[in-house]
């Protein structure tokens, strides 16, 4: 997508590729983002019929897009980085998952107009220059009555607001020369950097309905607070001048 500040895109490539070497351990059972394949996946099953069509937005090193593809529908995984899906596809050992390199800059998704029966981007949108043309595409590539599902994230969880703190500079400069003697650090300095689209719920249902796409109630038990958001944003099933 074009930047609004040069390099952008090429930044975010460069994070994912340094990551991918260990990015699917998250994924296991003990790993902190294993909770997301649960949380995706059973969303994506009350919307798609089995055998439908999922396009998994970002697929990082694929671990959702085989669980879904191991649940009986039919996968595309895309992603900008190179070493992500060259570590998605060590892992797909029975070529289950189509496997898409997207360019940093892209603008226009490589698939026909309404292709898929979901589009799936976990942990996507908040990389991105222009959430609204993104959501444009996915809202293309779906066929009438069917979802993006989509997670951001969620500014009312406690993580968020230390994160929002340091992105105001109110202890960066502290962090940041910390972070010359604590590689970790900087890698997660790094990161709030680059993940820079923080919105409210709001904000996010007005860029999906500029899309196009209508929000649909999605039901969050304070037991399962977390630091995600999980939206569902509908393409109407009948088009009227909401695109």
């Amino acid at each position: 997508m074009t930047g609004q500040a040069a390099g952008h895109p090429e930044r975010v490539r460069r994070l994912f590729d340094a990551k991918a070497a260990t990015w699917s351990q998250k994924y296991g059972p003990d790993g902190r983002l294993a909770g997301r394949l649960t949380r995706l996946a059973h969303a994506a099953g009350y919307h798609v019929q089995v055998r439908g069509r999922i396009l998994d937005l970002g697929c990082g090193t694929g671990d959702l897009a085989r669980c879904l593809s191991a649940a009986g529908f039919q996968v595309t995984g895309c992603d900008v980085s190179a070493s992500m899906l060259s570590q998605a596809a060590a892992l797909d050992a029975a070529g289950t998952v189509d496997w898409v390199r997207l360019d940093p800059d892209w603008r226009v998704l490589p698939f026909s107009a309404d292709a898929f029966d979901a589009v799936v981007a976990s942990s996507v949108l908040e990389y991105v220059d222009a959430p609204a043309a993104v959501l444009d595409e996915c809202a293309r590539v779906v066929r009438p009555g069917s979802v993006v599902l989509a997670t951001v994230p969620d500014l009312t969880h406690p993580v968020r607001w230390a994160e929002s703190m340091a992105r105001l500079g109110l202890i960066l400069p502290g962090l940041s020369a910390a972070a010359e003697s604590w590689p970790r650090l900087g890698s997660y300095l790094t990161y709030l950097r680059i993940s820079r689209q923080r919105h409210s719920a709001h904000w996010w249902s007005v860029a999906a309905a500029r899309a196009g796409l209508v929000t649909l109630p999605v039901q969050q038990r304070p037991a399962e607070h977390a630091p995600l958001r999980l939206f569902t944003f509908q393409r109407p099933a009948t088009e009227k001048a909401t695109r």
